[in-house]
């Protein structure tokens, strides 16, 4: 009888433990609503003329959700901190100067990211956690040279695809494991026609104002690389529809002017 007791004991723990090894990873509402600020704020950040003045308003926005940020989970402000430093990449990068603030604002934290992912791979999870950790990676490895794309490319797709294939309607990773197949080179796995693929899904699943805003815009650069002006203009038009003075867009205006697609542009300055 004792050593039967022991071993539902040892049964009782050994499930205790493999239980929370697998446990269901999810955000708080209240992460997911400042999720959904950051992401509203996004076309007004765009809207800015100064990457600069489009800092400053960042920086106001995460000032005022200070407080909120600090009573969030671990996992949490590291989702929260994930999407807010890729949103500083995209305005520090254009700045002159800040390329040693950007690989220390985002080398630990794509490491962190990294080593939260291998070690929580096959729990479930929240969508936005693979997705987060992948885009923080990848603006990471845009800093730094190709040795370094390897070690992180495919662990960046593997966490845009964990992200789809838990909510396949989800816009925003569509479109980023969208931009991963269209950027990497075909003998490292990259497919200009999956990417368009799924380009086209993202932009069909798209329920929020800031993924209409980006899909329209990426769809109408696919468009004018196979030479399609027409379509190009509609989703132009599209995205105006969402902004209409709105500085990035014309900015594209004059890259599309110059015979550039957006991603031509970015695929130089990546090289630079």
């Amino acid at each position: 009888m004792f050593l039967r007791k022991k071993m539902i004991v040892a049964l009782a723990l050994l499930l205790t433990v493999a239980s929370s090894c697998f446990c269901d990873i999810r955000l708080a509402p209240e992460t997911v609503a400042l999720l959904d600020e950051l992401m509203d704020l996004k076309i007004e950040l765009f809207s800015y003329k100064s990457p600069a003045d489009s800092l400053n308003r960042l920086e106001s926005w995460e000032q005022k959700i200070q407080g909120k940020y600090d009573s969030l989970g671990e996992v949490d402000q590291m989702v929260l901190t994930n999407m807010i430093d890729c949103e500083k990449y995209s305005y520090k990068s254009q700045m002159a100067g800040t390329k040693k603030e950007l690989n220390a604002l985002l080398s630990a934290q794509a490491k962190k990211c990294k080593k939260f992912y291998d070690e929580h791979k096959n729990e479930k999870m929240d969508a936005w956690i693979p997705l987060s950790c992948g885009s923080a990676i990848a603006v990471y490895m845009a800093l730094e040279p190709l040795k370094t794309a390897f070690s992180y490319g495919y662990p960046t797709r593997d966490m845009f695809q964990k992200a789809v294939d838990i909510d396949p309607n989800f816009s925003h990773a569509l479109r980023n494991l969208a931009q991963w197949y269209y950027y990497c080179p075909g003998f490292l796995g990259g497919s200009k026609k999956k990417a368009k693929e799924l380009f086209k899904k993202a932009y069909n699943t798209s329920s929020c104002p800031d993924d209409k805003f980006e899909n329209s815009i990426l769809l109408s650069q696919l468009a004018f690389d196979d030479d399609d002006i027409a379509s190009r203009d509609k989703y132009m038009a599209e995205a105006r529809s969402y902004s209409a003075k709105n500085s990035y867009l014309d900015f594209i205006d004059r890259i599309n002017a110059s015979g550039e697609s957006v991603f031509k542009y970015h695929g130089h300055k990546a090289d630079e």
